[in-house]
């Protein structure tokens, strides 16, 4: 780059930059409201299913029935709001949602159990939310599971010791050993942070950047830019540098606070992941600057960002599963950058992977940022008015 490009490149990075911590709000938001939207979605974005209102009808009272109701609340899942005394109280706590678990016993229950026969437990499960309604059968499923081997082998037992085979021993055909990896104890808080943390990024860069042109516009000055000798690549890349670097402060700073404050693991290399973070960052940039060049007004710009961020987010496997999409709403996934940014800081932060395993998202970071800084250089132009 010859030295008088070089000094109009420099000039316009000092102005953005000057421009951006003239005003301390700009300074508050560029730093503050990450941090604050990692701490509310580090507590708020769990889909750990606890503190399930159970209410329980007991028509046995004894000990084998308080048995089984105490291995529903010894497991730390459910709690036991109303112990009912007819059916009937049922309805009020279950539609205003302070129930979502009933676990009625039948009279008879317990003397079934003690002799071996056929035992059945009723259970009512609020389905109002789908994918915690499944979450809780499978609780029960385990806990009732559990009472039901239990149950046999008591019965075994017992047959065996009538008929004198005390010194017999019966092992266990097949043991089941299980081993979670990369979530032990499977933590959703684990898995859904280091997606906010591309969230936040993306919401960050993506807004900064869409209004940087169009306020060039609306205060006049891009009139001076016109005649000026400043080409669009020039103007592109003065606009992008300071967010890139905003971008790599927040990232560091979320990242830190992900680690230290929630305890989320960090299983693979920081550098990697700053790497990973530019290609992220540079797409970003690149649709901000796309809405910045045909916006006219800020009003547009951030109507502009909105309507592309809330499908962004949807469309990113940060909340919905993008396997369970249809076909043709997956292979729009493949457009959107929060997809390939959620699929790398997750194995970053959880597995500890890499570029070899990584490189297919990294390709795609890639061709969507340079692709659109490209139709950004070539849309804009120093004529628009």
């Amino acid at each position: 780059m010859k030295p008088v490009r070089r000094n109009i490149l420099q000039s316009i990075l000092v102005k953005e930059f000057t421009q951006l911590f003239r005003d301390i709000k700009m300074r508050i938001f560029i730093v503050v409201p990450p941090i604050i939207m990692l701490i509310v979605f580090g507590y708020a974005a769990t889909t750990d299913v606890k503190a399930i209102g159970m209410a329980v009808l007991d028509e046995n009272l004894d000990a084998v029935s308080r048995g089984l109701v105490e291995r529903f609340v010894s497991s730390g899942y459910f709690l036991p709001v109303a112990y009912l005394r007819s059916e009937k109280d049922l309805a009020p706590l279950i539609d205003s949602g302070e129930v979502e678990v009933y676990l009625h016993l039948e009279r008879g229950f317990s003397q079934k159990i003690k002799t071996g026969r056929d035992a059945s437990v009723q259970i009512i499960i609020d389905g109002t939310d789908s994918n915690r309604a499944a979450v809780i059968v499978s609780y029960v499923n385990e806990i009732v599971n559990t009472l039901s081997r239990e149950a046999l082998g008591n019965r075994i037992t017992t047959l065996v010791m009538n008929r004198s085979l005390q010194g017999m021993r019966f092992k266990k055909m097949v043991e089941l050993k299980e081993r979670v990896v990369f979530n032990p104890d499977l933590v959703s808080r684990n898995y859904f942070l280091p997606g906010v943390i591309g969230l936040l990024i993306s919401l960050i860069t993506v807004m900064l950047t869409s209004m940087s042109i169009v306020r060039e516009r609306e205060t006049g000055t891009i009139e001076q830019i016109i005649v000026s000798p400043i080409k669009p690549l020039e103007l592109i890349l003065g606009k992008s540098i300071p967010f890139v670097i905003i971008g790599f402060v927040d990232i560091v700073i979320i990242t830190i606070i992900a680690i230290a404050w929630f305890g989320v693991p960090f299983h693979g290399s920081f550098l990697f992941l700053l790497f990973s973070g530019f290609l992220y960052i540079l797409s970003n940039i690149a649709i901000g600057l796309f809405i910045s060049t045909v916006s006219k007004t800020q009003q547009q710009a951030m109507l502009s960002f909105f309507l592309i961020f809330m499908p962004a987010i949807l469309l990113s496997g940060f909340i919905f599963p993008i396997y369970s999409m249809p076909d043709i709403i997956q292979l729009i996934t493949y457009l959107n950058p929060l997809r390939y940014f959620i699929s790398v800081i997750r194995g970053v932060f959880l597995k500890g992977v890499g570029f070899a395993a990584l490189w297919k998202d990294l390709l795609g970071l890639l061709i969507i940022g340079v692709s659109l800084i490209v139709v950004s250089t070539r849309w804009f132009s120093k004529r628009l008015e």
